[in-house]
């Protein structure tokens, strides 16, 4: 096995092993750490290896050039990109099976850089990709809230977030939950990240003219019970899912924005009908992913808190566990890291008649936030709050992840006792 952790002794070293031995051996380790992206790319002299691991970049290993750039169309070879183009950007999906015998789903784009080329790969491990939702690290209240939104036989339900707050996860999963042989149910992914056994999946083709809005009007003459759609981006796709939602079938989404509210702020702003959008709308995830404190390491923090200051809002989500902030330490199993995996950290609103009524008014995102969390539902704030209360992660963590003064002002107090 190639030892990938000796940095500082192999900067532009050229590998004793072929590169195809090299390439299998490194994605076998990045699947082994949970990276989800792999990047091999040129750099002034050299070609650096680097993965995304937990949400983070980090270096591992610098190569000679020459042996780099080998590396470099092996890959595209085996991901069927054009290994001689180095002019144009090149895109390839392919597989490969790592030396332990695991298969490996990779999907790799290639751009042209100063210095020659950024390969990147993303990772998709058919044992630890699609996940259930009972594994995303969620509440068991924020779990039955999402099956109870899916077990709906019609109806909108956006997934919202940032880039890389772990959409595609939670869509997956929803959908291995209802793909229990009972409904048709059909995709429109960009790109398609896992193959559900059951589940017609389509990906879009924008060479072709066969963008979301295209294809979901195809989709619609095909019967289905359940749709996903990777992302609704205009106001075509908008009002097709909409329709959808509101006429029999369930409809599952995902569109960009910050919160639950915004979501919904963002629908309207495609020039959605605010009457019918109230109407089809079920619920609004917004989420983000944090990294968990590894459990057999972390340590207990010095940020002081004080069980007083606890709202009973948050405190209901404690799980009669007592307040306890930790800190990341490090040990061989989290790969000295501290954290041992991402977690979705959500905020959902469930459509009832208030918020109904509030969104029918097209009120203003603030106010249906108020209102919303008048109605019982957990800020993300709040749940990140409790997540911490809890050591699922640290102040630092939740810090980077959400704005929120009193979590900031925890994180102050623990820097200075620390």
């Amino acid at each position: 096995m190639i030892d990938f952790e000796d940095l500082d002794n192999a900067e532009g070293e050229t590998e004793l092993s072929p590169p195809e031995l090299f390439a299998a051996n490194l994605i076998e380790w990045s699947l082994e750490r949970h990276a989800s992206d792999l990047f091999v790319s040129d750099i002034d002299g050299a070609v650096l290896i680097s993965v995304r691991r937990l949400g983070r970049i980090e270096p591992v290993r610098k190569l000679a050039r020459d042996y780099g750039r080998r590396l470099q169309g092996h890959l595209r070879v085996i991901a069927g990109a054009d290994a001689g183009e180095s002019v144009r950007p090149v895109e390839g999906r392919g597989n490969i099976t790592t030396p332990d015998g695991s298969k490996a789903h990779l999907r790799l784009s290639s751009l042209p850089t100063l210095y020659g080329q950024d390969v990147s790969i993303r990772l998709f491990d058919p044992v630890r990709g699609a996940r259930p939702l009972d594994q995303l690290g969620m509440d068991s209240v924020d779990v039955e809230s999402i099956e109870h939104l899916i077990d709906q036989r019609s109806g909108l339900i956006l997934v919202t977030g940032p880039v890389a707050s772990g959409k595609s996860s939670t869509l997956y999963a929803m959908m291995k939950r209802l793909n229990d042989g009972t409904r048709k149910i059909h995709t429109i992914e960009d790109p398609i990240e896992h193959a559900l056994s059951g589940v017609m999946q389509s990906q879009t083709n924008t060479r072709l003219g066969l963008g979301f809005a295209e294809l979901l009007t195809v989709v619609l003459r095909h019967s289905p019970d359940v749709i996903m759609i990777g992302e609704i981006r205009d106001r075509q796709t908008a009002e097709t899912a909409i329709r959808a939602g509101a006429s029999g079938q369930l409809v599952l989404a995902t569109v960009h924005s910050t919160s639950t509210a915004e979501a919904v702020d963002m629908m309207l702003q495609y020039d959605s009908d605010h009457q019918f959008l109230a109407n089809a709308l079920s619920g609004v995830i917004n989420q983000r992913l944090v990294r968990r404190l590894c459990p057999v390491c972390r340590k207990p923090s010095s940020a002081p808190h004080d069980d007083g200051e606890i709202p009973e809002r948050i405190r209901c989500r404690m799980q009669d566990a007592p307040p306890s902030v930790f800190d990341p330490f490090g040990c061989h199993l989290c790969h000295e890291g501290g954290y041992d995996q991402l977690i979705a950290l959500p905020e959902i609103m469930l459509v009832d008649e208030t918020i109904e009524a509030a969104i029918a008014k097209r009120v203003c995102a603030t106010e249906l936030e108020t209102i919303c969390a008048e109605d019982g539902m957990l800020r993300l704030a709040e749940v990140a709050h409790s997540y911490v209360l809890r050591g699922l992660t640290s102040l630092d963590e939740i810090n980077r992840a959400v704005t929120d003064p009193h979590i900031a002002s925890m994180r102050r107090r623990g820097n200075k006792s620390g």
